[in-house]
């Protein structure tokens, strides 16, 4: 798959600038394996495997045994059901700069003070620079689908499978992360 231009630059200013800005930590994903109570799940901007996502993505557990949020661009939110929208964390336009850096600490702020336990990167393809978010925040469990830069993104990364579906990979995050 052919990487844009602007992705390449957006990952290589990252790599020099960003590369020792915040320390990845190790973190267990539960003491009993009972998996993680709070996951941001990062939502896909193109409309195919938006639809894909939206099957995907849970609401809180009414037992609030889970705590879910989700961080999309402004652009996709036609393809998620409003009901996200309370627990969404939604990029601008004004957010983000020309090259896809996002220049809006309060959003990155607001996250990393909310203290997840994981981010679930759902978007498969390899030009969304929304992913690049992923460096400036202190989640300790960063989970992703295999692409270029996902050695970069991810702690733990999930190889899409080109035969079978995507709702395979979707089912191996929620047994990684206890969400079952």
């Amino acid at each position: 798959m052919k990487i844009s231009l602007k992705i390449k630059l957006l990952y290589y200013w990252h790599k020099i600038f960003k590369s020792n800005v915040i320390k990845d930590s190790s973190i267990k994903i539960s003491k009993k394996g009972k998996g993680v109570k709070s996951v941001v799940f990062l939502l896909p901007n193109e409309k195919k495997q938006a639809q894909l996502a939206a099957h995907f993505i849970k609401h809180d557990d009414k037992k609030n045994k889970y705590h879910f949020n989700f961080i999309l661009d402004e652009n996709s939110l036609p393809y998620y059901n409003e009901s996200i929208i309370p627990n969404a964390h939604i990029i601008k336009k004004d957010d983000i700069n020309w090259i896809g850096l996002i220049i809006s600490k309060s959003i990155i702020k607001k996250i990393n003070d909310l203290g997840f336990d994981a981010i679930v990167d759902l978007n498969q393809s390899h030009n969304q620079n929304l992913s690049f978010i992923l460096k400036d925040l202190n989640i300790p469990i960063k989970v992703g689908f295999q692409a270029e830069f996902s050695n970069f993104l991810y702690s733990i990364i999930i190889e899409s499978k080109s035969i079978g579906f995507v709702e395979d990979s979707y089912k191996t995050i929620e047994r990684i992360l206890g969400l079952e």
